[in-house]
């Protein structure tokens, strides 16, 4: 069993670097997604400070686009 990113492969739960990867990027996508519905419930600089992260580490880390990370926003109080 080895450990990748804080998370085992251990081919009960995660097979290989990818699917743990694949998992991080969308747990990073749903907890983004709620501090954008909470920011449309009660925007405040709070909110805008905790999204920031969200947002950089989905731009550098795993790709997306500044497109794509404002879609996410759009689809998530929409």
């Amino acid at each position: 069993m080895r450990q990748y990113k804080g998370y085992y492969i251990d081919h009960v739960y995660f097979n290989n670097k990818k699917e743990i990867d694949d998992f991080i990027k969308s747990e990073l996508i749903r907890k983004y997604k709620m501090l954008c519905e909470m920011f449309a419930d009660d925007p405040c600089m709070e909110l805008v400070v905790m999204m920031e992260p969200y947002e950089n580490r989905l731009h550098n880390e795993y790709g997306l686009s500044y497109e794509e990370i404002e879609n996410i926003q759009i689809q998530s109080v929409a």
